[in-house]
């Protein structure tokens, strides 16, 4: 018999393996005059989107991150993160993203 009372069956606290979550740290440049802009990653080098809408760009530019950190962590390799991260220069916007591996 089922007790309808009875509390839903819980996993213990350290049963699952935590999912590791990053901070991406996203700059989004002033849009050109055919309404083009470019998200480059704050926290770390190499990874610049370009595209006509935040949106767009946030997606492309985390699945980079995603991947890039992903590498990184699997291999149990320290992430290269640059410390401090780059600044946004005037006009420009910052977006901060957790990404779960």
């Amino acid at each position: 018999m089922n007790d309808s009372h009875s509390p839903l069956p819980q996993l213990p606290v350290n049963s699952p393996d935590p999912v590791p979550v990053f901070n991406c740290h996203v700059i989004l440049s002033v849009a050109d005059e055919n309404g083009r802009r470019c998200g480059r990653v704050a926290n770390l080098e190499g990874i610049e989107v370009a595209g006509t809408g935040e949106r767009e760009i946030l997606m492309a530019i985390t699945r980079q991150f995603k991947a890039f950190v992903k590498k990184y962590h699997d291999a149990g390799r320290d992430i290269p993160w640059i410390e401090p991260p780059a600044t946004a220069r005037p006009g420009e916007l910052e977006r901060f993203v957790p990404v779960h591996l």
